[in-house]
């Protein structure tokens, strides 16, 4: 005889049926769903890897000159001064002869028939390059004193990244602890006289001020980095000075007076990792700022001179050649649109990834 089961089992069984079945999920600090944020970000990647290409690039320029292409970044000669790559040797003149046809009558009148001469000649030119011994062949020219173009650029590479990494530094430091304190201490005297220093500095025209500046002490890349970074500080001095104001108030500050913490703990313990997200993408721009800085300063002859080669001042030596020697203004060109654009994307992407809001 079959048994009869009973409601209680039957309702047990239809619960535990019913019931679904949770996955486990892995938990993760916030500074890994940041970086695996970066990870999927192709575009941030990119930047990164670019960016890290240029550094190896300026921070091997030395073997690179020597044991690659053949040149000393200060050998200078006077027989092939402003002479076009090696390799376009035979195209220049074709190119120019193309130009001129161009400038007689517009689009209309240019030979472009010449460009099949161009091309072929241009290619034949990279294959001899490419079989060439070192030191015969000039990748990209050389500038009104006979010296490589291409081993300038990558020493000049030291030179303009180191800038920016001083710049970013002192600029960072500054702005940071004066920002920090001027907040935690806001409407006080000590906030008053922070600020007092800001609208001071923020109302002379800093371009005129670090033209005369150079122009007096003649600094080299140290003294022109504390330059531009001591009159740098005062938009990361606001933008964190605004930050504060709310945090000040929360419980966990709040908490930390109670049990008698000092004022430094509380803003680099309590405080300061609550804006470091700002403060590390802030940074990452300053340096970006800092190399246009130097490239511009350079660029206008105050900043670094020569014999010490910069991208800055290699487009200044440029000045008067753009259309006789247009590689003289695009070998610095290139690596500092480069250069500035992966710092941009990676400060880009490193304000997204550090945003918890931001998917």
């Amino acid at each position: 005889m079959r048994r009869k089961e009973s409601p209680r089992a039957d309702a047990a069984t239809a619960v535990s049926v019913s019931i679904p079945r949770f996955r486990k999920t892995k938990e993760q600090t916030y500074w890994q769903a940041v970086l695996a944020k970066l990870l999927r970000d192709k575009l941030t990647l990119a930047a990164i890897f670019g960016l890290v290409v240029m550094v190896i690039l300026s921070v091997a320029a030395g073997w690179i000159s020597e044991q690659v292409l053949g040149f000393d970044p200060t050998t200078t000669n006077l027989t092939k001064r402003n002479a076009p790559p090696t390799w376009a040797a035979v195209a220049w003149p074709i190119f120019q002869e193309f130009t001129q046809t161009c400038q007689a009558g517009g689009v209309t009148t240019c030979r472009w028939s010449l460009w099949k001469a161009i091309v072929s000649t241009s290619l034949t030119g990279l294959r001899d390059c490419l079989a060439a011994p070192r030191g015969t062949c000039h990748w990209m020219g050389t500038d009104q004193a006979g010296r490589d173009v291409l081993s300038r650029a990558l020493y000049g590479g030291r030179i303009s990244m180191r800038i920016g990494l001083y710049v970013a530094s002192i600029s960072m430091t500054l702005g940071v602890v004066l920002g920090l304190i001027s907040g935690y201490y806001a409407a006080t005297v000590i906030d008053d006289i922070i600020n007092a220093i800001i609208q001071t500095l923020g109302s002379i025209p800093l371009l005129f001020l670090l033209i005369i500046l150079s122009r007096i002490f003649q600094p080299g890349p140290e003294g022109l980095s504390f330059l531009i970074g001591i009159f740098g500080w005062m938009g990361v001095s606001r933008l964190i000075r605004g930050q504060i104001f709310s945090i000040r108030e929360r419980e966990y500050i709040l908490a930390s007076h109670a049990i008698g913490a000092s004022i430094w703990r509380i803003l680099f313990r309590h405080i300061l990792p609550n804006v470091s997200s700002i403060v590390i993408v802030v940074g990452v721009f300053n340096v970006a700022g800092a190399i246009i800085a130097e490239a511009g300063l350079s660029y206008l002859g105050v900043g670094i001179g020569p014999p010490l080669p910069s991208w800055g001042n290699m487009m200044q030596g440029s000045l008067g050649n753009f259309t006789d020697a247009p590689w003289l203004v695009l070998a610095p060109g290139l690596f500092i649109f480069l250069t500035t654009l992966s710092i941009y994307l990676i400060g880009d992407g490193l304000r997204d990834a550090l945003d918890p809001w931001v998917r």
